[in-house]
């Protein structure tokens, strides 16, 4: 178990001002059977949020809109987490379990990830666990990370095809090879201690439990991970979702810090 102190902070930069601004974020952490919050301070600029709910997939959403002029967004979020409270998270809505089952436009795999999977020899292994360890094993000997080679919408298959991404193409490759062996798995967006930048990872359900697991860097999830939200894949989980009015060109700036608390 870790006491974390974290802070998240991302900004848009306009290059010129934009108006009428319609904004949606997923950006809070809360409380899971593996982590607690708190003391947490957010604050979004222009400061108009209008509403907050839960979405569909347990995830903390700001809703907002700004007609007033502005040149940059974004928003600061600050506060404790307590981790490690559990090896996993207890599936609270089993109803739901079956979304994460199928395969998306992003996971959908092709005749690359089919030739990886049929490879496998996956009906050798009996637990559901125990097939993604497999899985997530092969696919860090078979995947390197290299920025830059892939973007946001590219798709499980494309980058396995270009045998390199980031993090969140490792999480769209092991949610269709899991997806193709009938494991319900979903993708999660959070951050983790000394990465810098947020972070993706996938969960599996296996005996009522979901159960996180890193490809990226080939580990279970732990105590030194923060979630912040989970869907079926990248794009149930974007941080910054919205519409304006205005013909300019952006550019996104993301800081994550995540420190360890000692004792002292």
């Amino acid at each position: 178990m870790k006491t974390l102190k974290f802070g998240y902070h991302m900004k848009l930069s306009f290059s010129g001002a934009v108006n009428n601004h319609r904004f949606t974020l997923k950006c809070i952490p809360h409380d899971t059977d593996m982590q607690r919050i708190e003391k947490m301070a957010v604050s979004v600029y222009p400061d108009h949020i209008t509403s907050e709910n839960i979405d569909s997939y347990g995830n903390i959403t700001l809703f907002g809109y700004t007609n007033e002029y502005h040149n940059s967004f974004g928003f600061d979020i600050t506060g404790i987490a307590t981790t490690g409270l559990s090896d996993y998270e207890k599936s609270k809505e089993l109803h739901q379990v079956g979304m994460y089952r199928y395969q998306t436009s992003i996971t959908r795999p092709g005749s690359k990830i089919y030739s990886f999977y049929d490879a496998l020899e996956l009906h050798k292994i009996h637990s559901s666990t125990e097939k993604a360890l497999h899985i997530m094993k092969r696919l860090s000997d078979s995947f390197q990370y290299v920025q830059g080679c892939t973007g946001m919408e590219t798709t499980a298959e494309e980058a396995f095809s270009e045998g390199a991404g980031v993090c969140q193409d490792y999480a769209h490759i092991m949610l269709s090879l899991c997806r193709m062996e009938k494991i319900p798995c979903r993708y999660v967006t959070g951050m983790m201690m000394g990465e810098g930048s947020s972070h993706a990872w996938v969960e599996i359900w296996d005996d009522k439990k979901w159960i996180g697991f890193d490809p990226t860097n080939m580990k279970l999830v732990n105590d030194e991970y923060i979630k912040i939200s989970n869907g079926r894949d990248f794009s149930d989980c974007l941080v910054n979702q919205g519409i304006f009015t205005g013909n300019v060109t952006q550019l996104q700036e993301i800081k994550v810090i995540v420190e360890e608390v000692l004792d002292e």
